[in-house]
């Protein structure tokens, strides 16, 4: 098979040879400058290097030739959310969906926008669907049960916590979090047990040893 400018450049740039990637881009463009791929592609270069202004000026430039290039919003609106622009991140990612982009990151970014925001209500939808769709990424079922536990869902968000840990054992985050999701749900013996675990795992979790120190106290350990 014989790969285009862009798909070279992707190719490139996943094995870290940024400066052939960055030929391969502006190949695409000077072949097609009305096609938005090879600027998008090049924002993401240009981000991966840690040029997040230049950056900004390639997506903008895809978004003029085609405003409704799901690819632009997104890559836009995921590098405003790095940069905790909070409001462009939540209005770029809601026009990559608006113009039907659909799959995992997508609902995955703009679940983690809301969160930031602070709308776990909101954040929820969108990180059951990115759940939905990748089920096996421990960092979406981790994120997922903790905007269960924020919308007070402890029950599921238990299901989501444990969900994380048959994929990855030793999160201790997702672990810790699991402890805390007990402990509101009154199982103290499991609260005490996940939190000597995560202690195992990982000694200077300050957060579970404060947890776990509390409750010796209060058991009179």
């Amino acid at each position: 098979m014989i790969l285009n400018a862009n798909e070279l450049g992707i190719q490139a740039m996943q094995q870290g040879e940024f400066e052939q990637a960055a030929k391969q881009f502006n190949a695409a463009i000077e072949a097609d400058s009305t096609d938005p791929t090879g600027y998008v592609n090049m924002g993401t270069l240009l981000q991966a290097i840690g040029d997040h202004e230049r950056a900004i000026v390639f997506y903008d430039k895809a978004l003029e030739l085609d405003n409704a290039f799901g690819a632009a919003h997104y890559a836009k609106g995921a590098l405003a959310y790095e940069l905790e622009q909070l409001d462009l991140a939540e209005a770029s990612l809601r026009q990559a969906l608006l113009a039907g982009m659909d799959d995992a990151d997508l609902h995955f970014m703009l679940g983690l926008t809301y969160k930031a925001m602070g709308d776990f209500v909101r954040a929820l939808p969108r990180l059951r669907e990115a759940m939905k769709q990748a089920p096996e990424d421990v960092e979406i079922s981790f994120q997922y049960g903790l905007a269960l536990a924020q919308n007070e869902q402890l029950d599921m968000a238990v299901e989501a916590l444990e969900h994380t840990l048959d994929l990855d054992a030793s999160h201790t985050d997702a672990r810790y979090n699991l402890a805390i999701a007990y402990a509101f749900l009154g199982e103290q013996d499991k609260t005490y047990a996940e939190l000597e675990r995560v202690l195992e795992l990982q000694p200077d979790h300050a957060l579970a040893y404060d947890a776990k120190a509390k409750m010796d106290e209060l058991l009179g350990n």
